[in-house]
């Protein structure tokens, strides 16, 4: 499940409450642009084995410039410097304290801890930036926290630490479209579940297959307010766990038929030589419908970062499901819930984490090896 998520860094602000009625005066919008080349690059197709990578599952900026890397398929923690250089490694495939199973998310704690969400082992791990560990901890079983299962997906944390896990049901029903239902739940750093925070509709399935166009659950948080989106329409919404996921923030999105999508997904099928996906696609009729928001992430800014939908990138065959696709459109919502800026990300680049002035993605080389990249969140005013 390590392709499942990708972790949501906490940011203890208070901002977008005039969307909930604070009163909070929007500010005035800022002129946002990612750097077309990166400031710092780790990985590639040669190297030493410190500074290679199986497969990166997520990656983090500490404040001091450090940057902390999940290698999902060596199951370790790397940490490099400010300048690249590789300072050491934790962890490793194993059930002890310390040992992961699957490295499925990583994130900063308002200490500069380091979390790792271990969706296997059901544990929340917690490492010193120098490589200690502080703390290996199970979550508590489904019927204590209220979930219809084990949560196995890490969304996000709240500025106190705590964090949002999700267990998943398979729609029910053996015709027909089904949706999946995710449940989240917030639990401490211990596994103590804390209460639910709200349910998402899932993936929608064909017989147990998710369809390619299926809409993908994503959540960002802000402080202690979660936002969401769970469908097609270009909304981002507030979720609650008494209303729901209620619709407030309109994103602006390309106008694209669902046939020039499916035409685009057959394109980068068959760039790829995905022959089993052809296959299906064959037996498959076009969609009526496809999904506007490709992802959503929460930056250190307090801002909302809203990816517009590419169905060559963003289409659930062709990469993780929570983890958006590489470059394209993004929407920038401000404190006072209004589109401020549209910021083009670099070609090749998958956001991970984004800072007030860094972006930490990850993208691949000529021979698709992947490396960890760091661009320049440039956010000058005219």
């Amino acid at each position: 499940m390590s392709n499942w998520w990708v972790g949501g860094a906490a940011v203890a602000c208070g901002l977008l409450s005039f969307l909930w009625g604070a009163g909070l005066e929007a500010q005035a919008p800022g002129r946002i642009r990612v750097s077309d080349e990166p400031l710092m690059e780790v990985g590639g197709a040669e190297g030493q084995d410190a500074y290679l990578f199986s497969a990166i599952t997520d990656a983090v900026l500490l404040d001091d410039g450090r940057v902390a890397v999940a290698d999902g398929e060596l199951t370790e923690l790397r940490m490099y410097g400010p300048d690249g250089r590789f300072l050491h490694s934790v962890g490793g495939r194993g059930e002890g304290p310390g040992e992961f199973s699957a490295i499925s998310a990583i994130w900063l704690l308002s200490d500069q801890r380091i979390g790792v969400w271990d969706a296997e082992n059901l544990r929340i791990t917690t490492f010193l930036p120098d490589g200690e560990l502080v703390s290996a901890e199970r979550v508590e079983t489904e019927r204590q926290a209220g979930m219809s299962r084990n949560p196995g997906v890490f969304l996000g944390s709240f500025g106190d630490d705590d964090v949002i896990l999700a267990s998943v049901r398979g729609g029910r029903g053996r015709q027909g479209v089904v949706a999946d239902q995710w449940i989240l739940g917030r639990f401490g750093l211990d596994g103590t579940p804390r209460g639910l925070v709200g349910q998402l509709r899932g993936f929608r399935r064909l017989v147990g297959s998710p369809l390619p166009f299926t809409p993908i659950p994503r959540v960002a948080v802000l402080g202690d307010s979660v936002f969401a989106v769970d469908g097609y329409e270009p909304h981002v919404g507030r979720l609650d766990p008494d209303r729901g996921l209620h619709p407030t923030v309109s994103v602006p999105s390309v106008d694209l038929s669902p046939d020039e999508a499916w035409s685009f997904l057959g394109t980068e099928l068959r760039r790829r030589d995905e022959g089993l996906f052809l296959q299906l696609m064959d037996r498959l009729p076009p969609p009526d419908e496809i999904p506007q928001i490709g992802g959503l992430l929460a930056d250190g800014a307090g801002q909302l970062w809203v990816k517009v939908y590419d169905p060559s990138v963003d289409a659930l065959w062709l990469g993780g499901p929570l983890r958006p696709g590489a470059g394209g459109t993004w929407r920038i919502v401000g404190p006072g819930g209004e589109v401020t800026d549209t910021v083009q990300m670099p070609d090749g680049v998958i956001p991970l984490h984004i800072t007030e002035d860094r972006l930490v993605g990850v993208a691949r080389d000529a021979l698709d090896v992947e490396r960890l990249v760091i661009h320049l969140v440039d956010r000058g005013t005219d």
